[in-house]
């Protein structure tokens, strides 16, 4: 082998290096970005099932099958609260419902994660059959 092919084969072999370990890389960042991203997803459907509980649990109805505004606020002011997300509710005007959103708050993700969920007095098994009927 002479000297200008001994060289060529070094330069092949260390640009094939380089760009397999830059493949490894850019493969091994995206797993970490996915498996935070499947974290911050779970931590969000955590927060509104346990949203969720605390309303099924709790006496937050009055007897006509709708929301005491004020026992639904104060139940889930007393959920343990989290420095990445944030959590809202708002009545829909027009229903019985009641709508809950979770967001994440991340300075380190560009585009954040919100889930909401229409929740009902009905839906959370606060309501007899006769009433719910009646409506």
């Amino acid at each position: 082998m002479t000297f200008t092919e001994v060289v060529v084969s070094a330069v092949i072999l260390g640009i094939s290096s380089q760009v397999s370990l830059q493949g490894w890389s850019r493969t091994s960042q995206a797993t970490a970005s996915s498996a935070r991203t499947d974290q911050q997803v779970r931590l969000l459907e955590q927060r509104l099932l346990a949203s969720r509980r605390a309303l099924a649990s709790a006496l937050v109805v009055d007897a006509d099958c709708r929301w005491d505004r004020e026992a639904v606020a104060g139940v889930l002011k007393g959920l343990s609260k989290d420095a990445n997300l944030e959590t809202s509710w708002r009545f829909e005007p027009s229903a019985d419902g009641l709508w809950l959103v979770v967001e994440l708050k991340d300075p380190d993700v560009a585009k954040a994660f919100k889930r909401s969920q229409l929740v009902t007095p009905a839906g959370l098994g606060h309501c007899s059959r006769e009433v719910s009927d009646a409506q």
